[in-house]
């Protein structure tokens, strides 16, 4: 409403001597959700599917030969990717609402809305079904991007009607400050992960192993399971967190975590219970991390129900874990996942692609920029042993970076949507 809407308003009242409220209606287009019931949801056991293409890949995770892809809201394809040149399509576990993914000693833990189920892989190419632990977890309303317009707000995920499978385009009349809206963002070598029984996931996950125990990030709670001595997980402790939780990265007997408000810093003295340390803020924004020696490296971002203005790169001293404090900052376009090895830093610039720096000096990134591949919507990296995995809308791609001055495209899995 105009200023000079509410002026009149304002007149209108006091000279008919009646109570007036400044309310109006707007009208808009929106991603309205889709729900099932939880009864109906749990009914849909996960299934063991032959190779499928990938349709929505997101978040990507390494253990030893494997490449693990979640295809957003409706399950997790397996690669054997000891070549990264030619990744073989093993299967497809068919498991609706599942966006993380971690592994421990063969044992693949995965979200399905409030749930969290466990699979053995000892044999990658035929999983086999454990356990699943109900209400374990805080629902992940946007799990599924099944029929979403992305150029539209979302209204009423509130997930108090089950869980969302599917979204729908409606157009909503309501009282303009009695609503809530989201704002979508547009969010030949051997390969083998870390040595010992965990693998690796990118900057956007919010499962992270340490030793025994699986972490689960939601917007409010770090949740710690127990996986020791046990193939089912056993609930432990839920911590909550006092800013709106997004990413997490688990480096030296820490949590690193992501938020809309800044980085946050947990302790896992006590596993069970992980205290919070230290923290760095910064204007609203989305806010994946990455972390090598005493450096953290963060994206933040405008969208995905982040609002604010700023799209960066922001390097950040952790020197001193409780008192982390950012050295410099780098203008980016609508920056999502990150990953450092050594001195090379690669960046998924959303629409504007991949990003690949020279990071030696903290100070001059910006003038340092190795590669730019451009016309890919990037999502997420993970560099490891020369070779870098990347998740975008077009698919996976595999590139070489043994010589970050030459960089060699190995391998594309295409999406087909």
């Amino acid at each position: 409403m105009s200023t000079m809407s509410k002026l009149l308003l304002s007149i209108f009242c006091l000279s008919a001597f009646i109570s007036c409220q400044d309310k109006y209606t707007e009208t808009y287009m929106a991603n309205v959700p889709v729900y099932i019931s939880v009864e109906e949801w749990r009914a849909n056991e996960p299934s063991i599917e032959g190779p499928e293409d990938l349709n929505d890949p997101g978040k990507i995770y390494v253990y030893n030969d494997y490449l693990f892809i979640v295809d957003r809201g409706s399950g997790i394809h397996i690669f054997n990717n000891a070549s990264p040149a030619s990744p073989q399509n093993l299967g497809f576990i068919q498991l609706v609402g599942c966006a993380d993914v971690a592994v421990r000693n063969d044992v693949l833990y995965v979200d399905s809305y409030l749930d969290l189920l466990s699979f053995d892989i000892t044999n990658p190419a035929s999983p086999q079904f454990i356990c699943r632990i109900e209400n374990a977890i805080e629902s992940n309303a946007m799990a599924t991007r099944s029929g979403l317009d992305e150029s539209l707000p979302i209204v009423n995920a509130n997930g108090e009607e089950g869980v969302i499978v599917a979204w729908e385009q409606k157009e909503i009349t309501q009282d303009a400050e009695a609503f809530t809206v989201w704002q979508l963002d547009n969010e030949a070598s051997s390969f083998t992960s870390p040595s010992g029984g965990v693998g690796i996931g990118g900057s956007m996950a919010q499962f992270a192993i340490d030793a025994n125990h699986l972490y689960v990030l939601r917007s409010s709670s770090i949740t710690s399971f127990d996986l020791s001595g046990q193939e089912c997980p056993e609930i432990g402790s839920e911590v909550s967190i006092n800013w709106v939780g997004e990413t997490i990265f688990p480096y030296d007997d820490h949590l690193f975590i992501g938020t809309t408000s800044g980085m946050m810093i947990y302790g896992l003295s006590n596993p069970t219970s992980p205290d919070f340390v230290g923290s760095v803020s910064h204007l609203t924004a989305c806010d994946p991390v990455v972390v090598q020696d005493d450096r953290a490296y963060v994206t933040v971002r405008t969208g995905n129900g982040c609002f604010g203005q700023i799209n960066q790169l922001h390097v950040v001293d952790i020197s001193d874990y409780s008192s982390p404090f950012t050295i410099a900052e780098y203008e980016l376009v609508n920056p999502h996942g990150l990953g450092i090895d050594g001195n090379t830093l690669f960046i998924c610039d959303g629409e504007a692609g991949l990003k690949v720096y020279d990071a030696e000096d903290d100070m001059t990134i910006d003038e340092n920029r190795i590669e730019h591949y451009q016309d890919i919507d990037t999502y997420d990296v993970i560099p490891l042993n020369n070779i870098l995995i990347m998740s975008a809308e077009e698919g996976i791609y595999q590139y070489d970076y043994s010589d970050p001055s030459n960089i060699v495209e190995m391998s594309f899995l295409p999406a087909t949507p």
